[in-house]
This record gives structure tokens, C-alpha cells and sequence, in this order.
């Protein structure tokens, strides 16, 4: 008959079989191990007894003081020993790897918070769990929505005019519109300013600021006034265009008072009820990890009070 060149199957081996087999062996006691392993006498007994008989060798014998592996048990014992030291240190690997993952939050952010509110948040949220690591991603708004969307991001912080299809918002801190003119304008000496007086202006905003964008119109068309505002993209280019004496704008106070120069006035407007939300964003089923929701509920509580202090 020939015999099959295959290596010897491992499936009928049980690890739990293993480890008792070689604590057995380590303590030379049956009781002595049943108590480090949290089992009965007998279940020890047992699993060595079934080891053997898969094997069909003797493993272990009793002497007068203790119990000692024959030289089938010594030869299991080393090879038992190395394989089961090498799964170990793989499941240590892949618990790091777990708790690492676990305790990282991924957070996308618009480029504003990013440079102003979000480092001292972090700072001080890192400080107080120093086991967590906080990823920024700075992004561009739609870039922000994105990378929430597509699971990249645990959950973004961002200004928003509504909240986007599948994804759920939660309110951080809201703030008023301030008006921004050169420094130079004719309004730019008043106290306060009047929808009114804003009229003759061209008038400049960043395209993303949908909601506003409506309620203006609504107000130049209480006042039968044209409404043709400028659109820019980004707000390096709205400031600059600002400077150069192009026309006024609109923009939250910490955007607004943050990015301040001798060069822009910045006035309240007295009769426009308008604002900014800010708030913390999350796909509307993913579920975060503990870190994740520990570190939304830490903004929640102190993203309004890091904003006003930036201002």
C-alpha cells in the first residue's frame, strides 16, 4: 500500500486541548492546573485523555510527587509551546492593531474651523485622553460631505445651510452674519448699518451660503431692489476682491472679525436676522466607536465657547 505524501492533519486537534496539555505539564498537576485554567479536575483530565487518544500516544505519566510528560509528551510539549507562543503573538498584533484603530477618530473638516476653532479643541481633548488619536482632514465643504458619506471620515464638523441626504446634523454653535467692507467705504465709519443702506453696494458672497443667498433675496425684494449678487468660490478670493474695493460682503463674526485687517471694517447689520450654523456631521447609519462618540459629545459641549473665545 502507499502511503500519502500529505502532511499530517491538524483539524482534529483542538487548541483548547493544547494549552491544557501544556499547562498540565507545566505545573505537573491535574489540580494545580484545573484551578489556572477555572476548570474542574475531571474537564482537565478529559481534554488531556481526548489529546491522547487523537494521537494515539501516552503523554503524560504520574510519579510519586507530580506529573511529568513522557518523551511523546516532551516532543508535543516543545512543538505545543513554539505554535502556541507564535498565536499569541499574532493576537497581540491584531489587539494593538484593534485598540489603535478603536481609539483613532477621523474628523473632516472646512478649512476655516480647520485653521481657527478645531486645533485648541484637539489640543485639549488629546491632553485630557491621551489615548486617542484625532486624524484632521481639511477639506473643502463638498469634499467634507464626501468623505462622511463614503465612510473615509467618522464624522465631519462643518457650516451648513441644511443637512445633506443621508447623513444626520447636530447643532455645535450658531453666530451672526457680519458685514465686511474695505476699510476706505462709505460705510465703513457707522456704528451699525440698515438693510437699506447696504442696497447701492455690490454685493459679494461665497457660493456655498445657499440659505443666505435666499433670505437676502427675500429682503432686496421687500425693498423692490435688484438682487445680482457675485458669487466667488473660496475665501481668500472674496477678501481679496473685498480689498481691492470690488464690493461688500456677508460672513460669519468669527470668519469675519478672525480674518480681520486695517484694510475691512466689519458693522453689524441692525434690521438682518441671519446666522451660521455650525455642527458635528455623521452618515445616518454608521455606528462610531466609543472614541468617536466620546469625542462628538466633547464638541458639543465646548465648540460654542472655543468659537466666541477665537473672536
Amino acid at each position: 500500500m502507499n502511503k500519502s505524501s500529505d502532511p499530517p492533519s491538524l483539524t482534529r486537534l483542538e487548541l483548547a486541548e493544547l494549552e491544557t496539555f501544556l499547562w498540565v505539564v507545566r505545573e505537573g498537576s491535574f489540580s494545580v492546573a484545573a484551578r489556572k485554567l477555572h476548570l474542574s479536575q475531571p474537564a482537565v483530565t478529559n481534554r488531556v485523555k481526548r489529546l491522547e487518544d487523537k494521537l494515539h500516544v501516552k503523554l503524560l505519566v504520574r510519579t510519586t510527587r507530580r506529573v511529568e510528560a513522557t518523551p511523546d509528551g516532551e516532543r508535543l510539549r516543545e512543538a505545543a509551546e513554539r505554535a502556541v507562543a507564535g498565536l499569541r503573538d499574532a493576537l497581540r498584533h491584531f489587539q494593538t492593531a484593534s485598540d489603535h484603530e478603536r481609539n483613532t477618530v477621523t474628523v473632516a473638516v472646512t478649512p476655516m474651523l480647520s485653521a481657527t476653532v478645531m486645533p485648541s479643541l484637539i489640543h485639549a481633548y488629546t491632553e485630557r485622553y491621551p489615548d486617542v488619536r484625532i486624524v484632521l482632514h481639511d477639506l473643502p465643504y463638498d469634499q467634507v460631505i464626501r468623505e462622511v458619506a463614503e465612510g473615509r471620515a467618522d464624522l465631519a464638523v462643518a457650516a451648513l445651510d441644511g443637512t445633506p441626504r443621508g447623513l444626520r446634523f447636530q447643532t455645535l454653535a450658531e453666530e451672526p452674519m457680519l458685514l465686511v467692507v474695505p476699510a476706505r467705504h462709505a460705510l465703513a465709519g457707522q456704528q451699525a448699518v440698515t438693510m437699506d443702506m447696504i442696497l447701492p453696494y455690490p454685493l459679494m458672497m461665497l457660493d456655498r451660503y445657499k440659505s443666505l443667498f435666499k433670505r437676502l433675496k427675500d429682503e432686496y425684494a421687500a425693498r423692490g431692489a435688484p438682487y445680482n449678487p457675485a458669487t466667488i468660490a473660496t475665501l481668500p478670493t472674496l477678501l481679496g476682491m473685498i480689498d481691492a474695493g470690488n464690493g461688500i460682503t456677508l460672513l460669519p463674526r468669527s470668519m469675519a472679525q478672525n480674518n480681520g485687517r486695517r484694510s475691512r471694517v466689519t458693522l453689524a447689520v441692525s434690521d438682518l436676522d441671519a446666522s451660521r450654523r455650525y455642527g458635528s456631521l455623521v452618515a445616518s447609519k454608521a455606528e462610531l466607536s466609543a472614541a468617536a462618540t466620546n469625542f462628538q459629545g466633547y464638541l458639543r459641549k465646548n465648540f460654542k465657547t472655543t468659537l466666541e473665545s477665537i473672536v
